[in-house]
This record gives C-alpha cells, sequence and structure tokens, in this order.
C-alpha cells in the first residue's frame, strides 16, 4: 500500500526529469556512502585483528613486522575499493567502462616495457619486507643516511634522518646494504683510552664495578640484557692504552646505557686518579 503511494505521489507531482535526477543524484550518494562505510568497517576490523594478533606475539621484532605489513595490505585493499568506487561513478555517468579497461590493458602493456625501475624496485621491497630486514620503528643506516624508519611501502621507505630531522626516500631498488642497529638487541660499545702508567687489572676492576653500579640503577636495570664484556687490553696506541669493552642491550637502548656509563666511568676515574691522556701543545719561550 505504501509503496503505491509512493509511486502515485511522484506520478503526480514529479516530472519524469525530476525523478532521474533525484535517482542519479541518490546513486551518486549511495555510491559514496558504500565507498566511506567499506573503508571504515575494513579499518576497523584490521585494527582489531591485528591486535588480538599482536597481544599473542612476546618479541617486539615480530610485532614490529607485522605492524609495517599491516600497513602495506590496508593500502592495497583500500586502492581496490576506491577503483571500484571510479568504475561504479563512471556508470552513473554515463560512461562505458569497458573502452577504459581494453586501454587501460594496451597502456599497461606498454608502460610495464618501460617500467623496469618501479619493478627492481617492487621486488627489492617485497624481499626486505618478507625477510624482515627492516620495521617501522628500527634505527637503520641506508645508503649513508641514518635514522628511525617511518613509513615503508613497497617500493619506498621512508627515513626520519637523525642529524637533520629532514625525511628521506629511499627507493628499494637502489639500496645496496641494510645496517640495522635495533634488530633483537644492540651492544653499547666502548673503547677507554688510559695513560701507560695505570695498571690495566684495576681499570678493569673499575669498569666492572661501575657496570654493576649501573645494573643496579632501576631506571638502566631493564635495558641491560647481560652482563658486561671486557676485551681487556686491545691496542698500544702512540699515548695511551685502549681497553675495549661492550654492554649487550635491548634495542634502541644502546645510546643511553653508553651515556650514562661514560658518565660513570669519567666520575670514576677521576676518583681513582686513573689518567685519561689527551694531547696537549706545550709552548716553550726563548729566554
Amino acid at each position: 500500500m505504501d509503496e503505491l503511494l509512493t509511486l502515485e505521489f511522484i506520478a503526480k507531482y514529479l516530472s519524469p526529469i525530476q525523478v532521474k535526477s533525484i535517482l542519479f543524484v541518490w546513486s551518486i550518494v549511495k555510491c559514496t556512502f558504500l565507498l566511506v562505510v567499506s573503508i571504515k568497517i575494513l579499518r576497523i576490523f584490521a585494527t582489531g585483528l591485528f591486535k588480538k594478533v599482536l597481544s599473542r606475539i612476546a618479541l617486539q621484532e615480530r610485532k614490529q613486522q607485522l605492524i609495517t605489513l599491516k600497513t602495506i595490505i590496508m593500502h592495497v585493499i583500500e586502492a581496490v575499493i576506491v577503483a571500484v568506487y571510479v568504475m561504479n561513478m563512471l556508470n552513473i555517468f554515463g560512461i562505458d567502462v569497458r573502452p577504459i579497461l581494453a586501454t587501460a590493458g594496451v597502456m599497461g602493456v606498454a608502460i610495464g616495457f618501460g617500467s623496469k625501475r618501479f619493478v627492481e624496485d617492487a621486488i627489492s621491497g617485497l624481499i626486505i619486507l618478507l625477510e624482515g630486514q627492516v620495521r617501522v620503528g628500527d634505527y637503520v643506516e641506508i645508503q649513508g643516511v641514518s635514522g628511525v624508519v617511518e613509513k615503508i611501502t613497497i617500493p619506498l621507505i621512508t627515513i626520519r634522518s637523525a642529524t637533520t630531522g629532514s625525511l628521506c626516500f629511499m627507493r628499494c631498488g637502489y639500496i645496496d646494504s641494510i645496517i640495522n642497529y635495533t634488530m633483537n638487541y644492540s651492544y653499547a660499545f666502548f673503547a677507554f683510552d688510559v695513560a701507560y702508567k695505570e695498571n690495566v687489572t684495576h681499570v678493569i676492576n673499575v669498569l666492572k664495578s661501575c657496570f654493576d653500579e649501573i645494573r643496579s640503577n632501576p631506571e638502566y636495570s631493564d635495558k641491560i640484557i647481560d652482563d658486561i664484556e671486557i676485551f681487556g687490553l686491545d691496542e698500544f696506541k702512540e699515548s695511551s692504552l685502549c681497553i675495549k669493552a661492550r654492554i649487550k642491550t635491548k634495542p634502541k637502548e644502546q645510546w643511553s646505557v653508553k651515556r650514562e656509563f661514560n658518565k660513570m666511568i669519567k666520575e670514576r676515574f677521576d676518583k681513582e686518579g686513573i689518567e685519561i691522556p689527551f694531547n696537549q701543545l706545550v709552548i716553550t719561550q726563548a729566554q
């Protein structure tokens, strides 16, 4: 009954052109609404699914890799949804998409012959992602640029430079080597120079004592994974003895541990009277 009343109202008060205009506008609104809702539902579903998956994974490295893959998968799916939306909009406007698809296929073949660089970038990017060489949040050095990875797509890796703060875009196809400073664990490396007159055994005992002190500090105890490794007297330099050591830390924590440990060593060396040699210029005035 309601449908009959509606049809009678349309036939009585609206002209065919007005009806066609209303249906045209309604088709656009409906198509756009479905686009927005589809992307929104996709994001909510993907976020909830990945949260459940991440909650069951203990390794932080694996979590970062999944977050990176999630970003790429979301971009691909959203691109497909937008492509379907564009095709529907063309149909609404009365444009036949079949010739466009045929032309796109021919152009795709032509572009494919000239897209060698893009293919190289895509293949290299997939290998990097699948092997987990780089993840979002890692501190890396690529092609001489050091910084934190902010974004990874199949052809590009985006790095925020640690020195200048600039955003660097690295094409995956041009990447020859990657140095990842935050994969699984890190090392705070030390090379202490002391005077030749110093007792090496005493210096090593001071290093161990300082490590015990920093290990007992609640602020740094969670950052340190293992005991300090002291390699001993590593090198006889021109005016000093070089004693090297390293501390195994959690990813990205090596710098804070190194700064604090260096501070403690300087204070303890001053207290113990251990000399740290440095270049000096002596000027003798002729009488």
